[in-house]
């Protein structure tokens, strides 16, 4: 694995007496609630959040990868430069590792699904991966090529702003690829990435585990609740569920969380985890 990328998620002391944490009818958590849930944002964490862990991941893989069997047009690599951020050599770099290992130009789901498994073999990878290959594969034809697999990688930099993250996170939640999240659509999804990223961390399964799964399905629910529909309905858009995240601090730095460096980079993020390639 790439040299201390992994985010980590810790939980400080949950609390579950009746009297002291209650949620309301209403799907609020109520003020006196003494259960505690954060994030870590300390600087040697500085790509933590679930965004980061799909970053790292792919970041690990590419590690061993050696010369490529082709190349990219020069206009091809404008492109790819002007959309993802990473200079010239960057995108040259990365096109040879993804050539090398996927000599057709594409990663296939089931290829996918196998990275993580292999990377994370005491999580539930697979149900994990599947969500999040929807995300990757943009023309949903299946496969992941070079471009969807570079821009996706991007996307998960800590470089990129919470709000890009997070619409880049929509199509995660988004199972049916209809441009609408349902709340059942977002309680599954938010009940896997939290289970994938506590076993990732090598968390055993407790009632800390339920209880954090507990809170954010909540925070989930009263992104809806609270959304611009008037009355409250049972679907979000892009830009309702971005704005929701953006409002809930709990689940904004879950799934996206913003770098505490400035200077942190998608660039100083390459090197550090290729440089022992």
């Amino acid at each position: 694995m790439a040299r201390n990328c992994a985010p980590s998620l810790n939980l400080q002391k949950i609390n579950r007496s009746h009297s002291n944490s209650s949620i309301s009818s209403n799907g609020t958590v109520n003020s006196g609630q003494t259960a505690s849930t954060t994030v870590s944002t300390t600087s040697s964490q500085r790509r933590s959040g679930i965004l980061g862990k799909i970053g790292t991941g792919f970041r690990s893989v590419f590690r061993r990868f050696s010369r490529s069997r082709a190349s990219l047009t020069e206009m091809e690599t404008q492109i790819l430069t002007a959309m993802t951020g990473y200079n010239r050599e960057e995108v040259l770099q990365w096109h040879e590792k993804f050539l090398n290992d996927y000599p057709n130009g594409y990663m296939t789901r089931k290829q996918f699904i196998l990275i993580y498994k292999s990377l994370f073999p005491k999580s539930d990878a697979e149900r994990f991966a599947r969500h999040i290959f929807r995300a990757f594969d943009a023309d949903k034809s299946n496969t992941i090529d070079f471009r969807e697999f570079l821009i996706g990688l991007s996307i998960t930099s800590a470089s990129n702003s919470t709000k890009i993250k997070l619409e880049w996170t929509f199509n995660v939640f988004d199972i049916d690829g209809n441009g609408l999240l349902t709340r059942r659509e977002s309680l599954e999804v938010i009940d896997v990435i939290v289970r994938f990223y506590l076993t990732s961390q090598g968390d055993s399964p407790n009632s800390n585990t339920e209880q954090l799964i507990y809170l954010a399905k909540r925070s989930m629910m009263k992104i809806f609740d609270n959304s611009s529909n008037n009355p409250p309905t049972d679907n979000l858009t892009k830009s309702q569920f971005v704005e929701g995240c953006l409002k809930d601090e709990f689940i904004s730095q879950l799934l996206a969380p913003m770098t505490n460096t400035s200077s942190t980079t998608a660039h100083d993020a390459h090197d550090s985890c290729l440089g022992n390639s």
